[in-house]
């Protein structure tokens, strides 16, 4: 549910922009300033926490500041966008954006293991894909269509849904063949 947490401003958005697109950046660019808030005072600040924040700022002012702009027909490429292009410059940098989620749920001392780190690295990898993917796909729709409301809708749920539950089921291979591995370690060392 980690994931979940930091897509917050995200659902926000896409919930409330079906009623006004001002509105759903207004209210995501609020949750995501209290998600950063907590990144802060925990001194946990990720990458996503902090591109998440500063697009849903910058996209809420131009929507207030000129409501007929037509960022709004667009606002689904960029947004797909910028969580693409956010993935991919953590995977350049050797920092995948999961791993500020996935070192909450093990052990500090698996924080550096190289597995651990190809881990994240495939879950990331795993994002970036569906975020590019949508961010082309909702090009084309609008291309093609400036009024399809409903694939577009379809592409966000997709770009959302197929890594959430991609990057789970990898992740929970990965945690049990982790757990293989430990249980044989422990077995094959002898007990003092």
């Amino acid at each position: 549910m980690n994931y979940v947490r930091g897509f917050a401003p995200w659902l926000c958005y896409a919930l409330l922009s079906a009623f006004d697109w001002r509105l759903g950046l207004s209210a995501a660019a609020v949750a995501s300033l209290l998600l950063l808030v907590a990144q802060l005072r925990d001194r946990n600040v990720d990458l996503l926490g902090a591109a998440t924040t500063v697009f849903f700022i910058v996209m809420a002012v131009i929507a207030i500041v000129d409501p007929t702009s037509g960022l709004g027909r667009w606002i689904t490429v960029l947004a797909n966008g910028t969580l693409a292009v956010t993935a991919l410059a953590s995977l350049a940098v050797r920092r995948p954006f999961t791993l500020s989620i996935s070192r909450k749920q093990v052990p500090r001392e698996l924080w550096h293991a190289p597995r651990f780190i190809h881990v994240n690295v495939v879950l990331t990898s795993i994002w970036a894909a569906a975020f590019v993917g949508g961010a082309v796909a909702a090009a084309l729709i609008i291309a093609l269509d400036n009024a399809a409301t409903v694939p577009l809708i379809a592409v966000q749920v997709l770009a959302f849904v197929i890594p959430l539950v991609a990057s789970g089921r990898y992740a929970a291979r990965a945690q049990a063949k982790a757990s293989r591995v430990l249980a044989e370690r422990a077995v094959a060392e002898p007990q003092v």
